[in-house]
């Protein structure tokens, strides 16, 4: 398997971006944010890995988070996935997460991988709170994209957002290598 990032590449720890939001290599350390978030916003964000995901349980309990956040920590580490904490602008309040992974398919061929250098999903607590009144999942995109466009290795238009940029059926339909309506990544 090839690796996700080029060995010379550091992943950032932390980011500002647009003076908009912070993010925070994910860890153990947000578990009590974290968890909040997430079961304060579990019936807004169940879509974010897909439309049958299912994430978060509702059963979920604070030490299956817990170890959640150990397990993207260890990717952190191992270079296999970056997970971010969004925070507010002055880091105060937690906004919602960041997901920077490589294309996963169960696929033999699979022609997103030739595409696409990396997937990216991300998640907003609902409602965000009031330090960070123009933030909207639109306006958290375009800083993203253009983070991931300035600061990472991956080719322009390269890291796809399944669900946000290409609807779940055209992120299904890409798989065979299909152009549906014209799709360009982002």
């Amino acid at each position: 398997m090839s690796k996700f990032v080029p060995a010379h590449f550091s992943a950032p720890e932390s980011a500002a971006l647009g003076g908009l939001f912070l993010l925070q290599g994910l860890g153990p350390q947000h578990a009590d944010a974290d968890f909040a978030a997430v079961r304060d916003s579990a019936d807004h964000i169940r879509h974010v890995f897909g439309p049958d995901n299912g994430w978060p349980a509702a059963e979920m309990s604070f030490e299956d988070n817990l170890a959640d956040l150990q397990r993207h920590a260890q990717e952190f580490e191992e270079r296999r996935a970056f997970n971010y904490a969004l925070l507010s602008a002055e880091g105060n309040d937690y906004l919602g997460c960041l997901y920077i992974k490589p294309i996963k398919s169960r696929l033999a061929v699979d022609a997103r991988r030739e595409r696409f250098q990396a997937q990216a999903f991300f998640w907003l607590r609902h409602p965000l709170p009031a330090s960070s009144p123009d933030l909207d999942a639109d306006t958290v995109l375009r800083q993203l994209q253009a983070w991931l466009a300035r600061d990472w290795p991956f080719r322009p238009g390269a890291v796809a957002f399944p669900g946000r940029v290409q609807g779940w059926a055209e992120w299904a339909a890409m798989a065979s290598g299909a152009d549906v309506c014209g799709a360009a990544g982002n």
